[in-house]
């Protein structure tokens, strides 16, 4: 291949990006459905970018823009997600040339910070040429079936969240969960999701297919977790081999009572500092599996 250009996604790249990811995870890789929905209705914007050689869609790649407290403050972070590069263009240091101009775009629209959960392929690239920093590891904790019967408990369904500002404000860095963002990443994503408040505190569990397992995922939880988790474990489907989170480290004994146990599964931490500045330190970050691109 004698060589690439960079440019901006554009609505005719839709079948292209879509069948470059397919390529690339399977049946891991996002519906068309979802594609729009994630990239097209994210309140916070995204910034899209393909990779073109001889008039054909070699490499696609993105930032999702997401309002995040750090230090206290507020701020625009962006996260790198839904890269892949076809195997005949590899080797060629293109999705590198695609983060760059992520990160330049970013930076010119005031974003602090650019996080990643890597991949093996990508994790040498974000710490090698573009000088990422490893923050840390979030090990993914499960709980295997039969499934818990519990009694009757004090939790309720929610269908719409109504609450003003953002309902983690006592979290240290994080993902600000206003009402607005809550509603499209769970309610308005093609993804079923079911969600559960008691006492001011709230859950939401999702099912999915990985590698031909189907899992149960707390997709988030913020306040007192062991009554929520009674919800979640009684609402997981029949077919779920496992109910898998990511426990905030003051919730770890909740969850070791009730069944769940660390596993070798962990998501790769990555970020660096665009218009701000990168707290490296892991315990001051608190994220769940769905402020990943794939849960």
């Amino acid at each position: 291949m004698a060589g690439y250009e960079l440019v901006a996604y554009e609505p005719d790249d839709r079948a292209a990006y879509l069948a470059l990811l397919n390529e690339a995870w399977g049946e891991l890789a996002l519906s068309g459905e979802e594609f729009d929905w994630w990239f097209r209705e994210n309140p916070a914007g995204s910034l899209m970018s393909v990779a073109r050689a001889d008039g054909r869609v070699v490499a696609v790649a993105a930032h999702s823009l997401f309002h995040m407290a750090l230090g206290g403050e507020d701020a625009l972070a962006s996260f790198s997600v839904h890269a892949t590069t076809a195997a005949e263009a590899r080797g060629q240091r293109i999705f590198e040339a695609l983060e760059r101009k992520h990160e330049d775009e970013a930076q010119a629209r005031g974003v602090a910070v650019v996080l990643a959960f890597a991949s093996k392929p990508t994790a040498p690239i974000f710490l090698g040429p573009l000088g990422w920093t490893e923050i840390g590891r979030l090990r993914v904790w499960a709980r295997p079936f039969p499934r818990l019967r519990s009694r009757r408990q004090a939790v309720g369904s929610v269908e719409r969240f109504r609450h003003p500002g953002d309902a983690a404000r006592d979290w240290q860095n994080h993902i600000v969960r206003d009402a607005g963002y809550l509603n499209w990443r769970f309610f308005e994503s093609p993804r079923q999701y079911q969600a559960f408040a008691a006492g001011g505190s709230y859950a939401v569990l999702g099912h999915k297919e990985h590698r031909g397992t189907r899992l149960a995922y707390v997709a988030d939880l913020v306040g007192q977790p062991r009554l929520l988790l009674r919800a979640c474990l009684g609402a997981v489907g029949p077919d779920a081999r496992a109910l898998v989170a990511v426990p905030a480290p003051e919730h770890r004994a909740t969850y070791a009572s009730l069944g769940f146990f660390p596993t070798r599964t962990s998501l790769r931490l990555m970020g660096k500092a665009l218009a701000g500045s990168l707290d490296g330190d892991r315990r001051a970050w608190r994220f769940t599996l769905g402020d990943t691109d794939f849960f």
